[in-house]
Formats: C-alpha cells, structure tokens, sequence
C-alpha cells in the first residue's frame, strides 16, 4: 500500500466540507466507494457533495445516497477534493476543473498505474476493490458503519470483484463482504438490482453489439463493437454496456476480450478484459490508458479499421 492513511483520517477528520468524484462512465466500485464515504461524512456533521461528470447508471440508483449525486458545483466553496477509484485526475471529465479548486486533494485507489497525484494519497493495488480502502479509512477514523454506508461498500467489493468470480477476490473481500452481511445487507436484494432489472432495449442492445463479435489471433483474442448510432437506436446510456465484454471473455481459448465502442470526436473507449496472465493493464498503458491486470482501458482515435489494427497489434505482442 502506498500512501498514509493516518494522514488522510486526519484530514477527513479536521476538515468540514468535501467534494467527493469519481472517474467517467462509473460503475459498482466508482459509485459504492464515493457514496459510501460521502454518507459517513455527513453523519459526521460535515457537508460532503458527490460530482460527476456522468449520471448514476440506472441499476445503481436503489443504493443509498444515490440521489443526492449532482453533475454541477462550484468547488471553490469546498476544504478538500476527493478522488476515488481513479487511476489519473484527468479521468474525472469535465469536473475535474471543480476538484482543482479545492486547497487539498485526496486521492483513493487501487488501479495500479495511479499515478499518486493527490496531495495525500491512499493507494494499494493489492486492494479488491477502493470500497477496501473506504472500509479501512472509516474503521481507523472509529466509524460505526450504519446499513446504509454497508450497503454501498458490498457493492464496491461484490461488481469489482466480478461477484467473486475474478482472481482479485481476496480474504480482504470477503471478510468485508461478510461483515456487510452481518451489519444488515440482504446479498439477494442487492444482487436483484445490480443484475437482474435490465430493460427489453438493453437486451435488444447486446444483441445487437454480440452480433459484432469476432475472434483474431487465432483465437486467442475476441472483440465486440458498439456504435453511436446502436446506442441511439436502442435509447440507451454508456452504462448500459456494463458486462458486455464478458461474453467474449467467456469463449473458449480466448484470453482477451476488447470492448470498441465509438464516442464522438472520431475516437474509440477500447476496454480489455483478460484471463490469467495478460497484463492487459501495460496493453492500456502504450494507448495512454491504465486499469487492473486484467481489466483496463484506453481512449484510441481513429476510424475503426485503423483502431482495430492498432489494438490487436499491441495485443499480438503480449499473445505470441
């Protein structure tokens, strides 16, 4: 682990008005991690405000604090920024100009190739999930955790460690998930609304994109691909695609899955999800991106062809 935590229960101790973000296009961890630390705070008598540049994917919105996230603030009426389960501020989006207002920044994260831009900083790869790292703050600053703060942390933990599924799911991880348990949280009831309340469009919408698939590198890679104009079709967000990419991952012989999916400026979000022992976070890395071992990205311009041939000659690299 890197960083101080002393230092930073110190500040979040000290100090009485936050505001808390995460990177774009968020997700379980991005979302359970900021909204988690954003309740105890305010139970703590300070003002704490969640900005993001993008919405609350819709299969997140039951969670506690949820609706209290907005998208414009001005940071300069703010002690101190913190950044979760971000590997680089400029990840934050267009709010990252608010954050910078603040006189301290605190950044919390597990991504590997964080680059520890914060002032004070809390970051430990080996971390499952930044909903850890939450966990541990608030048990050294002496926080009871209330259900509501607990049900935000087993989220965090629960989608990035796939469900328990991927090799990131630590004793940490599961300890903190039981302990969740034992403070109330109804695994059932959490699992029905992360994964099972997509709408008939988002259906259709993965329909469509696995029509896309194709395998290359002899079958050593699989890539599915989303266009603008296939979102607009189906009313559907970025954060519909969430889990798409592990279809292809699934495939037999495969051990990388690549997600395109065009945004506008004539640029790709090319994600990477990988089995074993593709480091895909270094794939992401030559692109300017970062992430996890087996789980990272990168934004690519470009028409698609010429993406496509970028990408999978970096990948033919690291599968040879």
């Amino acid at each position: 682990m890197r960083g101080d935590l002393s230092a930073v229960c110190s500040v979040l101790s000290e100090k009485d008005r936050f505001l808390i973000a995460c990177h774009e296009n968020p997700e379980g961890d991005a979302i359970g991690s900021e909204l988690a630390l954003a309740l105890a705070l305010r139970r703590m008598g300070k003002t704490a405000t969640v900005l993001n540049a993008d919405p609350v994917p819709g299969n997140l919105r039951f969670l506690p604090g949820a609706d209290t996230v907005v998208s414009e603030e001005d940071g300069s009426g703010y002690d101190v920024a913190v950044v979760v389960d971000c590997g680089s501020p400029e990840r934050t989006g267009r709010v990252g100009a608010e954050l910078r207002k603040c006189p301290v920044l605190v950044n919390i994260d597990h991504h590997r190739t964080n680059g520890d831009r914060g002032e004070l900083s809390l970051v430990d790869p080996d971390a499952a999930a930044t909903g850890l790292l939450i966990h541990r703050v608030l048990v050294a600053m002496g926080y009871e955790i209330d259900l509501d703060v607990a049900v935000n942390i087993y989220v965090a933990v629960l989608t990035d460690t796939g469900s328990f599924h991927y090799g990131s799911s630590t004793p940490e991880a599961f300890a903190v998930a039981g302990e969740m348990v034992r403070r109330g949280v109804d695994p059932w009831a959490v699992a029905e609304k992360v994964y099972e309340t997509q709408s008939e469009n988002r259906l259709r919408l993965l329909g469509r994109v696995l029509g896309s698939l194709e395998l290359t590198l002899a079958g050593k890679a699989a890539a599915i691909t989303t266009l603008r104009a296939d979102l607009a079709e189906f009313s559907a967000g970025k954060d519909a695609l969430e889990g798409f990419i592990n279809y292809p991952r699934s495939i037999v012989g495969v051990e990388v899955a690549v997600s395109f999916r065009e945004e506008e400026g004539g640029v790709y979000r090319v994600s990477f999800r990988s089995k074993g022992r593709v480091d895909v976070a270094a794939v992401a890395a030559g692109f300017g991106g970062g992430g996890h071992r087996n789980a990272a990205g990168c934004t690519v311009p470009g028409d698609l062809p010429e993406v496509k041939r970028k990408v999978y000659g970096a990948l033919g690299k690291v599968l040879s």
